[in-house]
């Protein structure tokens, strides 16, 4: 409860202010002046300006207090420069010049003498040269995280600055360049060239940064050869259906280390060797295949189920009731309306199509001539269509609860719903393409998930 209590009374304060006027806070700011409080001052005239800049009285007293606010703020900074604190004399005078900005946008001019800019400018110049030295030698000392503070804030407060903002680049590019350098030497090629990326994300040319990252993709390439699947059932072309998809999965990967060879690229291959084989694409050679492709490994694989189903209509009469106005005359010679149902029939549908697909798959190491990966995909589909067809006025249909009519509105809307019904049945094997594909994604997905450990 008292929670709730103090949790009121900060919203009641909330709206008590949030609906003060601006002569309110004109008001607060002149009593605020008169106990010497010029800063808290200021403030009331300024939010009494922003609620109505014409306000002339809170313009006068905006003027004066923010006026010696401003030059409080300016004695700080000469006396940090006197001190030879110069980044607090920098960001004292910075304070100053914000503060000066946001009373003029009340439309209220301050002034800061000019000898101020000219100090201010010798302090920054001094401030920055000292970051910049420091800087540089921290680079000379690769401690690049350090380094990369001094020059952004060099740049904040100097973006033209020497050569500041090159070095700024180097002190970030530098230790992921090494890094990646020292990735390329221990042969991991993915996280090399996801380094040398990244230092041409940020800068073109950065030494030899594009070369390097070329270099990563061409010793990381790994090259996977798509043999033909074999078909382990009765379903003439499946086979040939699923290389075709899983042909089309693999190349959609986006992986820049992964080359696929399908058949034809393999066809073509041993026929400039002019190298002829029986029984090219067996599993008993697939390792031979594989080496004279130049391929790492190979994917083979084999359809073990392919299913369709097309069931048949089945058609039922059901007995319903359709509604009907008719007009009666009351005892006192009024007429009106009243429902009264009529007994009809209706045609109730159902059909289905189902399919089954399941494939093995394997991926195997050419170097080892040991499975990478061996899996087994299984996915079933069905489709169902329940409709009914009525030839009277189906918006006046009702169903039937054995000889009475059914005025149940979850009954009713359910008959609804089945008069307007989809009819067309997907066929069995629009179905099993559909497996087909949903399969040669989930192989996809597994072989690029391999291909983060074949390549790291």
């Amino acid at each position: 409860m008292k929670n709730w209590l103090l949790i009121f009374t900060a919203l009641l304060l909330l709206a008590t202010q949030s609906c003060q006027n601006s002569k309110h806070y004109t008001k607060l700011g002149q009593k605020q002046e008169a106990a010497g409080l010029n800063k808290e001052a200021s403030e009331s005239y300024y939010t009494g300006l922003r609620k109505k800049r014409g306000n002339i009285d809170a313009q006068i007293g905006m003027k004066k207090t923010g006026q010696t606010v401003l030059n409080a703020m300016l004695s700080e900074f000469s006396q940090k420069s006197s001190f030879g604190n110069k980044k607090e004399a920098v960001y004292a005078f910075m304070s100053a010049k914000e503060y000066q900005a946001r009373i003029i946008g009340v439309g209220v001019e301050l002034q800061i003498p000019d000898f101020y800019f000219g100090d201010f400018e010798k302090v920054k110049k001094s401030f920055l040269t000292d970051l910049y030295e420091q800087g540089t030698k921290l680079l000379e000392e690769n401690k690049f995280t350090d380094a990369e503070t001094n020059f952004n804030e060099i740049s904040r407060l100097d973006p033209n600055f020497k050569d500041a903002g090159e070095l700024k680049d180097i002190a970030y590019l530098e230790p992921i360049y090494q890094k990646a350098v020292a990735e390329l030497e221990a042969k991991h090629y993915r996280a090399a060239h996801a380094g040398f990326l990244k230092v041409e994300e940020r800068k073109l040319g950065y030494k030899e940064s594009a070369d390097l990252k070329q270099k990563c993709l061409d010793k990381g390439k790994y090259t996977v050869a798509l043999l033909p699947f074999t078909n382990g059932t009765n379903m003439q072309g499946s086979e040939t259906k699923a290389t075709a998809y899983i042909l089309n999965a693999l190349t959609q990967i986006n992986d820049p280390f992964l080359q696929v060879i399908d058949r034809e690229n393999l066809n073509n291959i041993l026929a400039e060797q002019r190298i002829q084989m029986s029984g090219i694409f067996s599993e008993s050679n697939a390792v031979e295949i594989g080496k004279i492709s130049g391929a790492k490994a190979l994917i083979t694989g084999t359809v073990l189920n392919h299913t369709v189903q097309n069931g048949q209509v089945r058609k039922v009469t059901r007995n319903g009731f359709e509604s009907y106005q008719v007009k009666k005359v009351n005892a006192e010679g009024k007429t009106f309306y009243d429902t009264e149902y009529k007994s009809v029939q209706f045609d109730e549908y159902y059909n289905y199509a189902e399919s089954n697909v399941s494939i093995q798959y394997k991926m195997t190491s050419i170097e080892t001539a040991s499975l990478i990966k061996n899996d087994i995909f299984t996915e079933k589909k069905k489709d169902e269509v329940i409709y009914a067809i009525y030839g009277g006025n189906a918006a006046n249909l009702f169903p039937a609860n054995g000889n009475v009519v059914n005025t149940n509105n979850r009954d009713r809307n359910t008959l609804k719903d089945m008069l307007s019904a989809r009819r067309n049945l997907r066929e069995g094997n629009d179905l099993a393409n559909d497996l087909y594909i949903e399969i040669a994604k989930k192989i996809a997905d597994n072989v690029k998930t391999q291909m983060q450990t074949l390549v790291p």
